[in-house]
């Protein structure tokens, strides 16, 4: 290989591994933002080798992006609300939408205009026999999940599990849908908390770590190119005055 060529190579390995830290520092990002954020789950993006790539290649067209979710759960926070209901223990909210079934952690619910049980979003919560109207004054919902109106049951929450999670796809902040791998299982005893909330997963020390580190890495491979192209400037000049 020319030098010419030593030195091309170089600098896309660095702006490669630039490209990639930036993307890595938008997912820190976007987990600080969501600290406060019920039931989020934090999110990593890391680089894999394609199988067929060149072992000795290191730009980004020999790496496929993966996003890894960590469903570890978090606290248990006090509400007072009794709309506000978290899972204790393994298991997902059923959520209607209009793209079909939804999975999520984040229980905090609230009416619609039909007394319908409803996500922050206007998307219908589900019960085990389809969605929860509640109409009267009393909310009460049970630990495995019973909803109650002024001493009447009106509906059970649907709570769902699968076993693996790393099947599920992020679909917008806090909803999951669950592709054909994901293996879907019914919660036969669920656990649940009214008037809590399940507090993100995310620890903001250790989010603000990683994000100086990838600046910092980001900063090494941005001196590690312009030295790169000073070298190659200065080659050039010397070339220009021997001829």
């Amino acid at each position: 290989r020319s030098r010419n060529g030593n030195m091309m190579y170089g600098v896309n390995t660095a702006v490669s591994a630039a490209v990639k830290k930036l993307s890595q520092h938008d997912y820190v990002t976007h987990n600080l933002a969501n600290a406060n954020t019920p039931g989020f789950k934090a999110e990593r993006l890391i680089f894999v080798r394609r199988p067929e790539a060149d072992p000795m290649a290191e730009d980004s067209f020999s790496h496929e992006p993966v996003v890894l979710i960590d469903h570890s759960p978090g606290t248990l926070q006090k509400s007072g609300n009794p709309l506000d209901v978290a899972i204790q223990g393994e298991g997902f909210f059923v959520i209607e939408t209009k793209n079909g079934e939804r999975y999520t952690r984040n229980g905090s619910f609230t009416l619609n205009q039909n007394g319908e049980m409803v996500t922050q979003s206007g998307d219908a919560v589900m019960g085990e026999g389809g969605r929860i109207t509640i109409s009267g004054r009393k909310v009460e919902i049970s630990n495995a999940g019973s909803v109650s109106v002024d001493g009447s049951e009106v509906g059970k929450l649907k709570i769902v599990d699968f076993k693996k999670k790393d099947a599920l796809v992020k679909r917008g902040t806090g909803l999951f849908e669950a592709s054909g791998k994901a293996e879907q299982t019914a919660v036969d005893t669920p656990e649940v908390r009214s008037g809590y909330l399940e507090t993100s997963n995310i620890l903001a020390v250790k989010e603000m770590v990683e994000m100086i580190d990838i600046q910092r890495s980001f900063e090494a491979y941005l001196k590690v190119m312009q030295t790169m192209s000073e070298q190659d400037r200065m080659s050039t000049n010397r070339i220009g005055k021997i001829f």
